[in-house]
């Protein structure tokens, strides 16, 4: 991993674990957080599945860094209400400690900052995070540390984090590391903590939402003529191999809180096919 300084006048979270500052394209240092009780749900893969895994990391970074110049000019339909709907319901507080996974460019981690939030924005992109670096220069933001690393390997300390946040990130996961990194990101959050994932929700075209998410995406590219044709024709074969994006339904993704320990957890579409979950890791005094 890649620590990277965004203009912090200090460290962001000095009890996170932030081990490993530098990770080959070709391995991936495990340096994730043990969760007690859970060896066999993180481990069971194997060494298929960590290959697998790297596989997927190395292709996602290849991806990310050549979008990284024109991210915030072509940004995806709606995002914009996906990222107003992830603000309100942050309702963060000056000195609050934040993860941003996947954070881009920063369309979380930068507003979050200037609301007094301590941010740590991680994603698998060093051209994105050299991206949010220079905008948060820019407009002066403090208390943003940016760090180069796959989400799927990240480490942080039990008990750390008031709040972790991911908007349209995780459906680059495969499934399995969804799970597991809602399970890990259950013991980083402190108690009372809150995890707030915004993404693509949509599943394999089992459920009446499914079928009109899909509908509905074909034709606005339909419209587009040859292009569009061309574009259903590739997002239709990453659809269904899985290759890339890799959404996965709402009600999938409450079960995933629900399995970690995860309650009070709030599920709602909010445009298209986005839907936003949330989660609060118990109080201990409850």
């Amino acid at each position: 991993m890649e620590l990277l300084a965004c203009e912090v006048p200090n460290s962001y979270l000095t009890d996170c674990e932030l081990a490993n500052n530098k990770v080959a394209d070709n391995k991936l240092a495990d340096n994730s957080t043990p969760i007690p009780g859970q060896s066999a749900r993180t481990d069971s893969g194997g060494l298929l599945s960590r290959l697998a895994t790297s596989t997927s990391v190395r292709r996602q970074r290849r991806v990310l860094s050549r979008r990284a110049s024109t991210w915030d000019h072509h940004t995806p339909a709606g995002l914009e209400k996906v990222i107003a709907a992830v603000l309100a319901a942050a309702a963060v507080s000056p000195g609050d400690k934040v993860v941003d996974l996947g954070c881009g460019t920063g369309h979380l981690s930068l507003p979050l900052a200037e609301r007094g939030a301590r941010v740590l924005a991680v994603d698998v992109s060093p051209a994105m995070v050299q991206r949010l670096g220079f905008k948060a220069r820019e407009r002066s933001v403090v208390g943003l540390e940016c760090l180069t690393a796959p989400m799927e390997r990240l480490s942080l300390a039990a008990g750390s984090v008031d709040l972790i946040v991911s908007c349209y990130a995780l459906h680059h996961l495969r499934d399995a590391d969804k799970d597991r990194l809602v399970a890990t990101a259950y013991h980083w959050l402190r108690p009372g903590g809150t995890l707030l994932v915004a993404d693509m929700m949509f599943g394999r075209g089992g459920t009446s939402r499914d079928r009109a998410i899909i509908r509905s995406k074909v034709r606005a590219l339909a419209r587009k003529g040859i292009g569009g044709w061309w574009r259903i024709a590739k997002n239709g074969y990453r659809y269904l191999a899985r290759v890339q994006e890799r959404p996965v339904s709402i009600s999938a993704w409450t079960a995933m809180f629900s399995s970690a320990g995860f309650t009070g957890i709030t599920a709602s579409s909010i445009v298209a096919e986005a839907g936003m979950v949330s989660g609060q890791r118990p109080d201990e005094a409850t």
